[in-house]
């Protein structure tokens, strides 16, 4: 959307969700990115699905589930991925959402290791996930080459990813598939924050817009200490992370 906006394409945007990015950030993130994403001229049609396209030759509009009909002149769809299993299932190797695998990234199947995107694999602080991260594939397929040769060394990489919004940028370290407590560390209407997932009372994920550095670049940025702390599990008090008075790079767990 962003970069098509850019190019001055006028842009309307379909989401399921409250805003851009919830399923992933939350509510509170998205509603954040719906007005950046509005002041910037795109209309945007939450709660909404595409249903069908019209058109003779090529498309001429898209078709909601509200009933709309939306005259455009092209349609990109974020439709994600299904990873493809079909080789590793006719080898007998196990798969579920992906190929099955240990912590060490170790198949059902004798020396075969998964890695990528299609590998479903045990993490010692998430537990069984999915990555679709070009950065963590690339770390992974390093890990991996050195299980084979023999180290045998859990894959433990703490997820990072980043997304450049308009001049607006979020970087996200740590894995959070569900949450029960989210805290914000400054302002959501100044769009300089730290947010951070809990659940169960551990710290998951946290993320920063505008703020926090990289946490694999900027060693001594507040999310690179946010993801030291999820490393070590995550058991930190969350009043003293929304407490601007306490350095987050000095809490310990």
């Amino acid at each position: 959307t962003a970069s098509l906006t850019f190019l001055g394409v006028k842009v309307t945007a379909l989401s399921p969700g409250r805003g851009p990015l919830s399923a992933v950030l939350g509510d509170e993130v998205a509603g954040v990115m719906a007005r950046i994403h509005e002041e910037k001229g795109v209309e945007l049609l939450l709660g909404e699905r595409q249903t069908g396209f019209v058109g003779e030759g090529h498309v001429e509009a898209v078709v909601t589930q509200g009933g709309r009909r939306l005259p455009c002149d092209f349609v990109v769809v974020a439709i994600g991925i299904q990873p493809n299993v079909e080789l590793a299932s006719a080898a007998g190797i196990s798969v579920d959402n992906g190929i099955l695998a240990d912590g060490y990234t170790r198949t059902s199947a004798a020396a075969v290791f998964a890695v990528g995107d299609v590998a479903n694999y045990l993490h010692p602080l998430f537990g069984r996930v999915r990555v679709e991260h070009y950065n963590n594939a690339e770390k992974m397929g390093r890990a991996v080459a050195r299980n084979m040769l023999g180290g045998l060394e859990p894959y433990d990489y703490l997820y990072s990813f980043w997304s450049d919004q308009y001049e607006d940028k979020i970087e996200y370290v740590g894995y959070a598939r569900k949450w029960d407590r989210f805290v914000v560390r400054g302002s959501l209407d100044a769009r300089r924050f730290l947010g951070f997932y809990f659940n169960g009372g551990r710290l998951l994920a946290a993320m920063g817009l505008n703020r926090g550095g990289d946490p694999e670049l900027d060693k001594e940025g507040e999310l690179a200490g946010a993801g030291r702390l999820i490393a070590a599990g995550g058991r930190v008090d969350p009043s003293l992370i929304e407490d601007e008075h306490v350095d987050l790079r000095t809490l310990k767990v």
